[in-house]
């Protein structure tokens, strides 16, 4: 009856929700104007500790066998290129699984295209009165697809952002009975609040809404919710152990910032959604086995900057002891050929001269050999 302190994230990044009044307290009971605002807060921080609690009670591998499918989908303004940033962080944020996105296009050309923006704009309002578009028939599509890769017994768990949620709103009324209870929603500042009922029976929906979301204005169901503190734990008709409806505290201080699905406060919430799907749908043993091979590829990673930094730092040692040396040897050669080599040389040079003049002296011989007459008179005449 009571929500007692739920759980505090790994990385600092949750914080701790505490409400103390049993949750009738909120559905039946209007706040007084003067208390409004501290209303708001203890409604948002009981969503927030309702659904960290289930959370965190998730048992371990319980559909460990069940075979599962990512699947998100854009809201306004998303070209082809503005997906894959997205995609990678729900694809680490959840264990590794590999998310596919149904592309929700833009009329945009460029982020300075305000003609485009409109253009979605005014497309976003034509779905919202319940106009079926081509990008919904894709999501349907997209939908049957990921439902027939999973079987019968699979799971589908389908994120949609902004635009997204209103097309996925459509989308379910194209969908059998027996194809939405194997689909779970979760939305995140959705133009359209999906909703867990007779009509939709969806294997678990839950809305996102930063409490400064400019969309919130655009949904009534989720302002009421927020305003009279009726969070859709048991709503029409379906009943469910966590909140449809969970209000987060914005963390950019920005609502357009806070709006974002890569912006603080949505991307702390798929952090919880990421860990509730490991729980829920990795065994331990693959959550080992990933958790031990980023270790591993962060250790090989340490170690070849090691061997790098190592390898670097000896090489350029080595070649420079092998420079200094040759400088040395050099310098040596130079002054052994200055200091001893060329005395040594004049001095052989001196001996071998002194010899040969001793052979000659001793052997009776010149020093000028002479030159006969007739060779005289020739050398003259030829001159």
């Amino acid at each position: 009856r009571h929500c007692r302190p739920t759980m505090a994230d790994q990385k600092g990044l949750v914080t701790t929700a505490y409400a103390s009044a049993p949750h009738h307290r909120y559905q039946k009971k209007r706040c007084r104007p003067q208390r409004a605002a501290a209303c708001t807060v203890s409604r948002m921080m009981l969503s927030t500790a309702m659904l960290l609690g289930h959370i965190q009670n998730a048992p371990l591998g319980v559909s460990a066998i069940m075979k599962t499918q990512l699947t998100w989908v854009n809201g306004i303004g998303h070209n082809l290129e503005h997906m894959n940033l997205p995609t990678s962080v729900i694809s680490k944020l959840f264990g590794g699984a590999e998310p596919e996105f149904c592309h929700n296009p833009t009329a945009m050309t460029s982020e300075s295209d305000y003609v485009g923006y409109l253009g979605d704009l005014t497309q976003a309002g034509t779905q919202k009165l319940g106009r079926i578009t081509a990008e919904v028939d894709a999501l349907v599509g997209h939908l049957k697809a990921a439902l027939s890769r999973v079987g019968e017994k699979g799971r589908i768990i389908h994120i949609a952002h902004s635009q997204g949620a209103l097309i996925t709103s459509l989308a379910a009324r194209r969908l059998e009975r027996s194809e939405l209870r194997r689909i779970e929603v979760i939305a995140f500042g959705g133009a359209a609040a999906l909703r867990r009922c007779v009509e939709t029976p969806f294997a678990r929906c839950v809305n996102y809404y930063s409490v400064n979301d400019p969309l919130l204005a655009l949904v009534p169901s989720a302002e009421k919710a927020l305003r009279s503190g009726f969070l859709g734990v048991c709503s029409r008709g379906l009943p469910s152990d966590e909140p449809e409806f969970v209000f987060l505290t914005p963390r950019g201080g920005d609502p357009l910032l806070d709006h974002g699905l890569m912006g603080p406060t949505y991307l702390q919430a798929l952090e919880w959604e990421g860990r509730r799907f490991q729980r829920l749908y990795q065994p331990i043993s693959h959550r080992a086995a990933r958790t031990m091979s980023v270790y591993l590829v962060f250790a090989l990673q340490g170690l070849l900057a090691s061997l790098k930094v190592l390898l670097r730092n000896t090489i350029i040692a080595f070649i420079l002891f092998v420079q200094d040396v040759n400088a040395h040897v050099y310098a040596a050669t130079v002054d052994i050929v200055k200091t001893v080599l060329r005395p040594l040389i004049l001095l052989i040079k001196i001996l071998h001269d002194v010899l040969t003049e001793s052979i000659r002296i001793m052997k009776g011989k010149e020093k000028f050999e002479q030159i006969s007459t007739s060779d005289a008179t020739c050398t003259t005449l030829s001159s």
